[in-house]
């Protein structure tokens, strides 16, 4: 796990196989004012999303031994409720159908992005969704 500097209360979870993809998002997510951490496959996800509880959830659709709605759904199962941010290889048209796959089960994907990743435009929406975070923590609702 990569910390900031400074105290953050907030946690984003990459679930990336590819060590250098994930680093790339956990070095971004932490220059945001995450805390960040990595997991390479759907049981670490399930385990972190149990045990570590992140706000956030980078996820890449190319998994070992799943695919892109069986993550889902475990995502889903798992008790996750935050925002899922796809991050993947795969055709627009995949992309987009996950994407409304995990809407349909109560999921929010705000953003779905090809790789390699526009780092800019995953910058601007990880502060984003940080500062909706900050704004709902400092209000009580979450």
């Amino acid at each position: 796990m990569v910390q900031p500097n400074h105290a953050a209360a907030h946690r984003l979870l990459a679930v990336e196989d590819d060590a250098d993809c994930s680093e790339l998002i956990v070095r971004i997510a932490v220059k945001c004012g995450y805390v960040a951490m990595a997991a390479a496959d759907a049981t670490e996800m399930v385990a972190a999303i149990g045990n570590w509880r992140p706000h956030v959830i980078t996820l890449d659709l190319c998994l070992p031994h799943v695919d892109g709605i069986e993550v889902i759904s475990a995502i889903k199962e798992a008790g996750f409720a935050g925002p899922v941010i796809i991050v993947s290889g795969q055709p627009d048209w995949i992309r987009e159908f996950t994407s409304k796959a995990a809407a349909e089960c109560g999921l929010s994907v705000p953003a779905h992005m090809s790789k390699p990743v526009d780092l800019r435009l995953l910058r601007e929406l990880l502060t984003g969704i940080l500062d909706s975070l900050r704004a709902l923590s400092s209000t009580g609702a979450r």
